[in-house]
């Protein structure tokens, strides 16, 4: 891809009680970190690590303090996707190169986060590139993100490991007005050979994942036999994300035995209810399968 752009980071899922959601997702059969908190923010967080990328379950622990938008997203849409996060590996190389596209990236804006380890804190750092609006996600929907401490969030293997086979994430799932409009954008940010667009859906290639672009009228297309509500948030709007798992029937076994529900799909996938996953859409797929 352009721009040291290599992938996807991570996800974004917004909750109104971070600790709830914690148990919730490891009945999912995800291993989840130590809880993180962001410094001088009111925000906290605990996260599912993959190989090359993760999801982040942020909530709001003291009200108080800067949320950075959490509480306005989860007063107007409830929980769910907030966002998606891409992997630059040179920061000021991804800036720079950007802006000679004329894609009027932001300053590079550090970030900082304690992790809460069992022999003591640590700080793990970030750098962060905001994107336009214009890339049919707001600049709060999704930014570039750069690690300069990864040994610090990979550092235990065990966090790498979960029961429910997942390895990484496979695709997100937005619903715009008029997907076929967002192609150039998509083209200058990560080039033409990343970006198909087949009935009125465009599809983004990101390393390993793609972010899957939809109107509300054909979302039906990509996720047969679902019904969206009249109300449908303001969009745009992240509905849903697809995981790689090492074997579905393991997916299927543990998550009977936890007591989720779960709908087998005729394309070969398990669809959980979005009542048991924060309000997200969330599918798993077979490795053999993506």
């Amino acid at each position: 891809m352009l721009h040291n752009l290599q992938g996807i980071d991570h996800a974004l899922i917004g909750v109104e009680d971070l600790e709830e959601a914690r148990s919730q997702y490891e009945k999912l059969g995800f291993t989840l970190t130590p809880r993180g908190s962001h410094i001088g923010w009111g925000t906290a967080n605990y996260c599912i690590m993959f190989d090359e990328d993760y999801i982040e379950i942020l909530g709001i622990v003291d009200p108080s303090l800067e949320t950075n938008g959490l509480d306005t997203a989860l007063a107007e849409r409830g929980e769910g996707l907030l966002g998606l996060a891409l992997a630059s590996d040179a920061p000021e190389a991804t800036q720079k190169s950007l802006k000679e596209a004329g894609l009027e990236p932001s300053d590079i804006l550090p970030l900082k986060r304690k992790l809460e380890l069992p022999e003591g804190d640590v700080l793990p750092e970030f750098k962060l590139i905001r994107l336009t609006s214009s890339a049919g996600l707001s600049t709060k929907n999704l930014f570039i993100c750069h690690h300069m401490t990864p040994e610090l969030v990979r550092q235990e293997k065990d966090w790498l490991s979960h029961a429910n086979g997942a390895k990484y994430i496979n695709s997100i799932v937005v619903v715009v007005e008029d997907p076929d409009s967002l192609a150039e954008y998509y083209q200058r940010l990560c080039g033409s050979i990343n970006v198909t667009l087949t009935d009125n859906t465009l599809t983004v290639r990101f390393g390993k994942g793609s972010i899957i672009f939809v109107n509300d009228r054909d979302i039906d297309l990509l996720f047969p036999g679902l019904t969206i509500s009249d109300e449908m948030p303001t969009l745009p709007y992240l509905i849903a994300m697809t995981i790689v798992v090492d074997s579905l029937q393991e997916t299927e076994n543990t998550l009977n035995r936890n007591g989720v529900r779960t709908q087998k799909i005729a394309t070969g996938t398990l669809r959980v209810n979005p009542s048991d996953t924060n309000g997200l859409l969330l599918e798993f797929t077979d490795r053999r399968a993506s």
